[in-house]
């Protein structure tokens, strides 16, 4: 059997000093008896397009994923993307479509799931809840709650001291542990694919604990809260052996991340500095105020009455992804930071209402691009942007067109946390502030062990994240379609020679744009992602 475990946004320096301290014992057991290096990351790391490019093997340009949040270039919208969105196949598609039976379980952007012959798919990020269609075949979901009463989809930080969030995720991570065990008892599977989101969203709020350096680091607090930390990764631990230990003593077990994390204490807002440059033009009227449900919203008793209450069911919603560009004057606007994942120019007979002309905006990148990198903090000194990329040097394919014109990336894992910057969507003014609870952001590389099976001990270097489809098909005994970009990682020995096929025989994703979410649940993950910074 072949058992995956992802653990979105594990990083070695989180786990490595718990790991020798004897905190974590089943993954040390795995690490000294397997290969494990760092896994490369997509950019930008966000777990959309990194999930996306982890399922396809192949860049954002061909899948079409390059954020949580997808706008395309004759309009001004953007929309939540969903696994419809993908425009690749999936591995797990093509070893279906081979015969081989598979079980997903909270894998993100695979909601809503969709039918996977001989498989079962638990969907996860962006399913709203339990109470929404997030499991194939549906007649499986009330027997999946059954058995792990306690499962969700992802613990909420809104309305929660960090102590009672450490305990809900730990109590998360059990239920999700729960459901995987049974999962894996219901069929003789030939490969599960396990994801824990929660050790991404232990990491956006807790790592000012970890850093001395960074300006929340407090000691007392340190001392009053790291048990509670320590107790979900160890919940995180236990985890991992109840799921080695359910897949056998023959499994090939591959353990990842998506990306990595860093420590982080400031926020750039690119749309502010835009602004600030004379090339974007913002209504304050029109932006959007928080009103009462915004509020009401931070205390779970009160969602809860919400939602079961109809005639509340639609009142004063929080506004859509995209409502902040509503305040943008277009018509004197050359350019934007888009929810879409970077910089859009307002490029005429493309945009709406463009007022650029192609060449301008050949000339406005280079220019932004100086600028930026050129760019510092008031408050610290430091540059915040180490690279700024036209979206040709980092993409290719069919969906290039739905990328951002340019894609900044800030520093990410400097060792001081004052020199690490979120970007953030807000207009300003300022143009910087602190990341507030956000203490930890996304670096560009996550981990990888593998244990099984004709697999040394040893040190894997060079790893990227798209080379996962191709190495599980691999893995599989299947053929890998040269059409892939990634490379089957040379995990065996000896090393088993690689099949190649020109022609993918597996149905093909069918991208698609149906409206998924009722209003509830998009106001619901719309928030949440904006939690996270993701909006």
């Amino acid at each position: 059997m072949l058992l995956v475990i992802g653990l979105d946004g594990a990083d070695w320096t989180i786990l490595e000093p718990w790991r020798q301290a004897g905190h974590l014992p089943h993954l040390d057991a795995l690490y000294r008896r397997g290969q494990w290096g760092w896994l490369r990351s997509t950019i930008r790391p966000e777990s959309s397009i990194a999930w996306a490019t982890f399922a396809t093997g192949v860049n954002a340009g061909r899948h079409g994923i390059f954020s949580f949040s997808g706008q395309t270039p004759s309009s001004y919208r953007t929309t939540l993307q969903t696994a419809g969105a993908i425009r690749a196949p999936t591995f797990w598609q093509m070893a279906a479509a081979a015969g081989r039976r598979l079980a997903l379980l909270n894998v993100p952007m695979t909601y809503p799931p969709a039918p996977l012959p001989g498989g079962v798919i638990v969907a996860g990020m962006l399913a709203p809840d339990t109470r929404s269609a997030f499991v194939w075949p549906p007649d499986l979901k009330p027997r999946l709650l059954a058995a792990a009463p306690g499962y969700v989809i992802q613990v909420d930080r809104a309305g929660l001291s960090l102590r009672r969030f450490f305990r809900a995720t730990t109590q998360a991570i059990r239920a999700r542990t729960q459901a995987a065990r049974w999962l894996l008892a219901q069929a003789a599977w030939d490969a599960a694919i396990i994801v824990f989101t929660e050790t991404d969203r232990l990491q956006h709020y807790s790592l000012h604990l970890l850093a001395p350096g960074h300006p929340r680091h407090d000691p007392r607090t340190v001392a009053a809260l790291l048990p509670d930390l320590l107790a979900a990764y160890q919940a995180l631990d236990d985890a991992v052996a109840a799921l080695v230990e359910a897949a056998g003593p023959d499994a090939t077990v591959i353990l990842l991340s998506d990306h990595g994390f860093a420590p982080c204490a400031r926020t750039f807002l690119p749309n502010a500095w835009l602004r600030q440059q004379g090339l974007l033009t913002y209504r304050e009227t029109a932006a959007p105020r928080p009103d009462l449900w915004q509020r009401l919203r931070r205390y779970p008793l009160l969602r809860e009455l919400k939602r079961r209450l109809p005639w509340l069911a639609d009142w004063k919603r929080p506004p859509a992804a995209d409502a902040a560009l509503a305040g943008v004057v277009w018509s004197q606007t050359a350019a934007f930071y888009s929810p879409a994942g970077g910089i859009r120019f307002n490029i005429r007979g493309r945009e709406p209402e463009g007022i650029l002309d192609p060449a301008e905006a050949v000339d406005l990148a280079e220019s932004l691009r100086t600028a930026l990198l050129a760019l510092t903090d008031p408050l610290t000194g430091a540059r915040p942007i180490q690279a700024v990329y036209r979206r040709e040097e980092l993409y290719e394919g069919p969906w290039l067109d739905h990328a951002p014109d340019l894609i900044l990336e800030p520093v990410r894992d400097d060792p001081d946390p004052n020199r690490n910057t979120t970007l953030g969507y807000g207009f300003g003014p300022p143009v910087f502030t602190d990341s507030g609870e956000l203490t930890g952001n996304h670096t560009l590389n996550g981990i990888i062990l593998a244990v099984g099976p004709d697999i040394p001990v040893g040190t894997l270097h060079g790893a990227n994240l798209m080379d996962l489809a191709p190495t599980l098909l691999h893995a599989l005994d299947l053929p890998v379609p040269a059409s892939l970009e990634g490379r089957v990682l040379p995990l065996w020995m000896p090393w088993r020679p690689v099949r190649w096929q020109k022609d993918v025989e597996a149905v093909p994703a069918v991208a698609t744009a149906e409206i998924v979410f009722n209003p509830t649940e998009q106001a619901v993950l719309e928030e949440r992602l904006r939690a996270l910074g993701y909006l």
